[in-house]
């Protein structure tokens, strides 16, 4: 699979399906737009698991705790990415009050 490709599955909506094909793209190649596929696969991963995360179940609290490791990802990858729009820097900032909102959700 290409990148190019694994941005069309994002453009469908198919999150998991393009986060699944990213990761060892990634693993294997800091390039670029496989660093930028990688960012905004994992952002909108994030961004599905923290509307599973509803509850205290043992469900929600997994979707929250690989939510809280992939925004660790993310704080550590966009500071590598050109980014001359700010648009990852500000998709963190985001994300990291999503996830505050979201932890008091199901902390309650």
């Amino acid at each position: 699979m290409t990148v190019k490709e694994i941005f069309e599955l994002r453009r469908e909506g198919r999150v998991e399906e393009a986060y699944n094909a990213i990761l060892p793209m990634y693993k294997v190649h800091h390039g670029k737009y496989t660093s930028l596929a990688m960012f905004w696969c994992a952002v909108d991963m994030m961004n599905l698991l923290l509307g599973k995360a509803v509850d205290q179940s043992e469900a929600s609290l997994a979707a929250m705790h690989e939510a809280e490791k992939i925004y660790m990802s993310l704080q550590r990858l966009a500071p590598k990415i050109y980014d001359e729009s700010g648009a990852c820097q500000q998709a963190v900032l985001n994300l990291g009050e999503a996830l505050k909102s979201t932890r008091i959700r199901v902390e309650c």
